[in-house]
């Protein structure tokens, strides 16, 4: 929960730049607190490198917020932390993993699209009535039977 207000901090910069400031450290913790999600943090020292939130529900995961320090970019950090959310899913027994992104987003819409997201809606104004979002989604059965 002390992570709390440095991920709400490192969203806004990263994720909400340009957008009412909506995942505040009060709805961080808030998520955290919820017995269905998952807070994973990534450190170097007492630093926060990267994050990611993600809810776990009746059919699907949904990863709500993934955020990684730009000096910590292209280390493999957000890949794996997005491996670590769909394998806890595949244990809970989803195999569904959904997201949304900004859709001016390209660079994080070609990182979800290598690790096999695929894009499935474009909804309107998604984002404070302002900007659209990219709905994503990527389906873990083939994983699982490789496994």
């Amino acid at each position: 929960m002390g992570d709390a207000p440095a991920i709400a901090h490192l969203s806004r910069d990263l994720i909400e730049a340009d957008l009412p400031w909506s995942w505040t450290p009060r709805r961080v913790a808030s998520l955290m607190r919820q017995r269905e999600s998952a807070a994973v943090i990534a450190r170097d020292q007492n630093r926060l490198a990267g994050f990611i939130l993600a809810q776990y529900g009746d059919e699907s995961a949904h990863i709500a917020l993934l955020g990684v320090a730009d000096e910590y970019r292209r280390q493999g950090i957000g890949r794996r932390m997005v491996q670590w959310v769909e394998e806890t899913a595949m244990v809970a027994g989803l195999f569904l993993v959904r997201l949304e992104v900004r859709a001016i987003k390209r660079e994080a819409r070609h990182f979800y699209a290598r690790l096999g997201y695929r894009e499935t809606d474009r909804v309107d104004g998604y984002y404070s009535g302002l900007e659209d979002a990219i709905k994503m989604s990527r389906d873990l059965r083939a994983l699982s039977t490789s496994k």
